[in-house]
């Protein structure tokens, strides 16, 4: 009996961890130093909107008052190891900063541990990023916890409104809400991207964006294949792309067909966009890993 206990004790161990659930609101701060000198310390609220398995997606903001009132928000996307959470910020969604001053916001990756203190859940680790100007931005460490009634107070309460108000909403991107993205692993971090109809021209056109920056503008969208090479950052797991629908042809929706061939493996999938809703597929990066025989 007891040779079947311990691997179901191990099975359900193995759950546990799957099944953590990020979503809600996490806040806290970042802080820097340059030689023991503070260059950033700033409040940092993460708003988990969704979570797919070990895939999130959501808000992160930021606020500080004093000496220097700063704030902005940005757009993220993360990957769940375990009890390890890389996370990824991609498009400024607002940034208000003294016009006066050199200070920028950053957009940055962080790298971030689960654990548990007094019954309280935290997530601590480390960030780095650069502007929008590509100029690097100070590391620092991050420091959060699980949004409860002893920390309720540390936010203010024009953004606690507008962070409860924002989780009755979708995600969005440039007006339209954002679908259920599609996971497809990669091994290469140079992608081959190929866009055509799958049924019959209607003259769809769709723009493609890249961790919400624009990757192809305006594609028509018709019989003959369309290629396009992405090269992906090696050091960032996940890769956003969404399909977004400039029009909706003569027979709505906007349709397509995207494939994906890293070299290896191919996937193909259909695409359909609307006014109302852009596809998302989210590219993620594991390195093939080589025999040391090779």
């Amino acid at each position: 009996m007891k040779n079947l206990y311990l691997p179901f004790l191990l099975l359900l161990s193995s759950l546990n961890v799957c099944a953590q659930d990020y979503k809600g609101i996490w806040t806290g701060h970042l802080r820097a130093e340059v030689y023991d000198a503070t260059v950033l310390n700033m409040q940092y609220i993460l708003h988990v909107k969704d979570q797919n398995q070990n895939i999130i997606n959501g808000k992160a903001y930021l606020y500080r008052n004093n000496p220097l009132k700063a704030e902005g928000a940005l757009d993220f996307i993360g990957v769940i190891k375990g009890s390890e959470l890389n996370l990824k910020e991609l498009k400024i969604l607002y940034s208000r900063i003294p016009a006066d001053t050199s200070r920028f916001l950053c957009i940055k990756d962080l790298e971030l541990t689960l654990s548990q203190d007094k019954g309280v859940d935290n997530l601590n680790g480390t960030f780095t990023g650069a502007g929008e100007n590509t100029l690097p931005c100070y590391p620092g460490k991050a420091y959060l916890q699980r949004f409860n009634k002893d920390n309720q107070d540390d936010i203010p309460p024009q953004l606690l409104t507008t962070l409860l108000l924002d989780d009755r909403d979708p995600n969005v991107f440039m007006q339209t809400k954002l679908a259920r993205p599609i996971v497809i692993e990669v091994t290469n971090n140079v992608i081959e991207l190929e866009i055509g109809d799958y049924l019959r021209e209607d003259g769809d056109i769709i723009s493609v964006f890249h961790n919400r920056k624009p990757f192809i503008k305006n594609l028509p969208i018709v019989n003959k294949k369309s290629i396009h090479t992405l090269r992906l950052n090696r050091d960032t797991e996940l890769h956003e792309l969404i399909l977004y629908a400039e029009n909706l042809g003569r027979i709505p929706p906007n349709t397509s067909t995207l494939k994906v061939f890293d070299g290896t493996k191919e996937h193909q999938i259909q695409i359909s966009s609307s006014k109302e809703v852009s596809a998302v597929v989210y590219l993620r990066y594991n390195p093939a890993q080589k025999n040391p025989s090779q």
